[in-house]
């Protein structure tokens, strides 16, 4: 069994790394609160019907593309600047090696994906156990385009990344939790940041999700 950051991680179905076949968890099951009669088999909106799985198939293949075409647009000298920048800065934020050492520790995690010159910055109350379950989480089908149909602006989300696709994490251990989430967010530059929200606790559901949000518009521009 593989290691990564001293701890052990399963390679399951969909891997260690990110790939557009592994990227898709086909589901007809609904895990949204939100109902259209007509995209369901069931009067309870539980099930989708099998046109709209297959157009949400096509249309979150799109937006995986489109998204690994914007990476693929982003300068890694760029990149890597603006992280040594922030931590001159953020001085509080360690290089981890070990996440072993962040178990019950709360605080502000940096996860470095350096493939794809994409961070996301995250606060939990155990380091440790959120980042593993950033590397665990299978994005619902009907949750991977944000908000759904969504093709042309939708991010990829942290939890669509694999274990081994996160090269680089910084930590900031400390009860302050939630409180300056988004302050450091704003300390890059959005084009490198693959947080779907703006930092702080989501309490109102979608409806508040919603008003968070963070987009890019890969159909009328880059980077």
């Amino acid at each position: 069994m593989p290691y990564h950051f001293a701890v052990k991680v399963l390679e399951g179905k969909r891997g260690l790394k990110l790939t557009r076949e592994n990227y898709v968890v086909v589901s007809n099951k609904n895990s949204l609160v939100c109902f259209s009669a007509d995209i369901y088999t069931d009067e309870e909106g539980r099930i989708y019907s099998d046109e709209w799985c297959e157009k949400q198939l096509e249309d979150s293949l799109k937006n995986y593309d489109l998204n690994m075409e914007y990476f693929s647009l982003l300068s890694h000298d760029e990149f890597n600047k603006e992280i040594t920048n922030f931590l001159d800065k953020n001085k509080q934020f360690i290089e981890m090696f070990d996440l072993n050492l962040y178990d019950r520790k709360s605080g502000y995690y940096i996860m470095v994906l350096d493939e794809y010159c994409q961070l996301y910055i995250g606060t939990t109350d155990d380091i440790k156990r959120r980042i593993r379950q950033h590397w665990t989480k299978t994005i619902p089908f009907d949750r991977l385009l944000f908000p759904m149909s969504n093709v042309d602006s939708s991010i990829l989300s942290i939890d669509s990344f694999r274990a081994f696709d996160t090269t680089r994490i910084f930590a900031y251990t400390g009860n302050d939790t939630y409180s300056s989430e988004d302050k450091f967010i704003n300390q890059f530059s959005a084009k490198f940041v693959c947080n779907r929200l703006a930092g702080g606790k989501v309490t109102g559901g979608l409806l508040q999700a919603i008003t968070m949000m963070k987009r890019r518009d890969f159909k009328y521009g880059w980077v």
